[in-house]
């Protein structure tokens, strides 16, 4: 008996056979399409991190240059601010970026792991002494506090750069040089994508605001939980 003979199917038939094309495009489609969601995700979290590191930098550095003049204060006219005022401003950059505390715990890490803030109240010297113009002024930290791979030391010589130059503890924009003191507060922030952060580095955010004091010339600090008055 002669083996059945399977039916013959044209070529041309099979060419012209769209049944289940809409699920072969589907599935090529598809992972596009997530990847883009998924970098659009991030790139919203990625916007949205740097305006909040930019907001505590500058609500940190306007409550400090709002110390009102105090009677305690070394030299008559200064302000002084606590220790542990400077350390609830420490403290408040995660309700500021509250996202922190979630990638915090997300990474299982202390959130000031994540978000770096430095604080520092810098004086200036005029040379020559009460000259009003032709001024050469030399800047001298009064205190500072912070994470210490990123903080203006004391006794550091502070260079004068461009305003467009990156962050760094050891300079200071030529522009806030004069005859006032300048708070600065430094923060940085390492962001790291929702999807794929075993395989892309973290970013880094780095925001610094210089900022005068309103209603003193130089704003001082007690000493203490952790806070370097620098002599």
């Amino acid at each position: 008996m002669a083996a059945p003979r399977l039916p013959e199917i044209p070529v041309a038939n099979f060419l012209r056979d769209t049944r289940a094309v809409s699920a072969i495009e589907f599935a090529f489609v598809v992972p596009v399409l997530l990847l883009f969601l998924v970098a659009a995700f991030d790139c919203g979290r990625l916007v949205y991190a740097s305006e909040r590191v930019e907001a505590v930098a500058n609500q940190i550095a306007e409550m400090l240059a709002e110390t009102p003049k105090s009677a305690a204060a070394a030299t008559a006219g200064d302000g002084l601010v606590a220790s542990s005022d400077i350390l609830s401003l420490y403290n408040s950059g995660p309700f500021i970026f509250p996202d922190v505390l979630s990638q915090a715990q997300q990474q299982n890490v202390a959130w000031s792991q994540l978000l770096k803030l430095d604080m520092a109240s810098v004086s200036f010297a005029a040379t020559p002494t009460g000259c009003t113009t032709n001024c050469t002024y030399t800047p001298k930290i009064i205190w500072n506090y912070g994470d210490t791979a990123f903080l203006r030391a004391c006794k550091s010589a502070l260079t004068g750069v461009a305003d467009s130059s990156a962050t760094n503890p050891a300079t200071l924009p030529t522009d806030v040089f004069g005859p006032n003191s300048v708070l600065v507060v430094d923060v940085h922030y390492s962001w790291s994508p929702t999807f794929g952060a075993a395989y892309f580095s973290p970013v880094t955010f780095a925001r610094s605001i210089y900022l005068s004091p309103r209603y003193v010339t130089n704003v001082e600090a007690t000493s203490g939980n952790g806070v370097n008055i620098c002599s």
